[in-house]
């Protein structure tokens, strides 16, 4: 009989942000499935789930049940204040948490794992297409949280560079839908772009409240995201009336063929980049554990500092100095029920989670076309 080894799920596939969630827990549990079916691995993964249901505060006993039942590795969290809530906790316990969603750079932990993108490898792009093409008048809205914050700061940052203007900066909390205000000044001022940092309910209510008031006035305007996958698309179905482009390391036009793969063993559904770099994750977790033929996170961790590994994202690394996944970044643009790519960068992108290697220059090289609102009519 093979060597179980235990993992833990920690996912909120309930809540105000439980597409991300379920999207994630799909991932790993069909990587699990599929690693636990395939003779070459020497070990059954047995997996733990807990459901923290998108409150803060049920985190860290949601993470207190997973060590007790055994996990040093845990996969999962979705948004960066879950993250950054049960650290602590991590370290203490010297558990490894595997991050597969995108997050707003500044951190490094030994105890955790940032695999799904930070800002020089998903913002930093999408910003440089957005002033390129849409000048550098923006509208800067987020969750009134540190992905929102963060966020937000680089991009104003970015605009004040390309000699742009930031017309209005604001803030939600979790689960709001009223955006009267907000929208109306966007409709008033006619910003080049909107970059939307709100999560979950308030980014899909948003979304199609600004769609409405613009098809009311005949514009279709920008909208731009680093976190919206094709998981939910269908939360926006109708809002036709703005464009929005979403940068990402993954989109299902990217590799067809492992959509068509998947959708025949596991069923058709949205593979987002939530679904890819946690089912990434856990494979990659398989092929260290394998190699090292134990589950310590420290060793677990050596390994994959020393393995390149072939994905469907192409080779990627973990770099010892910040624990951070090389990634390849596209900006999509969304077109129905599905993404469209718009633009394909060369190659991965390693992470710079602290900017210090970036190059702003570029930004100031774009022409900001900062009295002026790149908008398209619509012909009726």
């Amino acid at each position: 009989m093979s060597e179980t080894v235990k993992v833990g799920l920690l996912v909120s596939s309930n809540g105000t942000y439980q597409d991300m969630g379920r999207s994630t827990l799909a991932g790993l549990r069909n990587a699990i499935t599929e690693i636990n079916e395939d003779p070459a691995f020497e070990f059954t993964i047995v997996p733990e789930e807990q459901d923290p249901r998108g409150e803060l505060n049920a985190y860290a006993g949601c993470l207190d049940r997973l060590i007790e039942s055994g996990a040093k590795h845990i996969f999962g969290t979705t948004t960066s204040a879950s993250r950054k809530e049960i650290i602590p906790d991590l370290e203490r316990a010297n558990r490894m948490l595997w991050y597969s969603c995108p997050y707003e750079g500044y951190e490094c932990s030994e105890n955790v794992l940032y695999l799904g993108g930070c800002p020089n490898q998903n913002l930093l792009p999408l910003m440089q297409h957005a002033i390129a093409n849409f000048g550098a008048r923006a509208c800067l809205v987020g969750s009134n949280y540190v992905w929102g914050w963060e966020s937000n700061r680089i991009a104003r940052e970015i605009v004040e560079t390309a000699a742009g203007e930031v017309i209005t900066e604001k803030y939600y909390r979790f689960g709001d839908t009223g955006f009267d205000t907000l929208i109306e000044t966007i409709i008033r001022d006619r910003p080049g772009f909107v970059l939307n940092n709100l999560v979950g309910q308030s980014s899909y209510h948003f979304l199609r409240q600004l769609s409405a008031a613009c098809l009311k006035k005949g514009i279709r305007i920008p909208v731009l995201s680093c976190n919206f996958t094709e998981s939910e698309l269908p939360r926006i179905q109708g809002a036709d009336s703005i464009r929005l482009l979403s940068c990402g390391a993954f989109f299902e036009s990217v590799a067809p063929s492992f959509v068509a793969k998947q959708s025949a063993l596991h069923g058709r559904q949205p593979f987002s980049h939530y679904y890819t770099a946690a089912y990434i994750s856990m494979h990659l977790f398989a092929t260290a554990r394998q190699r090292v033929g134990h589950d310590d996170p420290e060793a677990i961790a050596d390994a994959l500092y020393r393995m390149e590994y072939q994905s469907l994202l192409g080779d990627i690394k973990i770099a010892e100095h910040n624990n951070h996944l090389s990634l390849p970044s596209f900006i999509a643009e969304a077109k129905g029920n599905r993404f469209e790519l718009v633009l394909v960068e060369s190659g991965s992108i390693a992470a710079d989670p602290y900017l210090v290697q970036s190059n702003f220059d570029v930004f100031r090289t774009l022409t900001a076309r900062s009295n002026q609102g790149n908008f398209l009519r619509l012909v009726k």
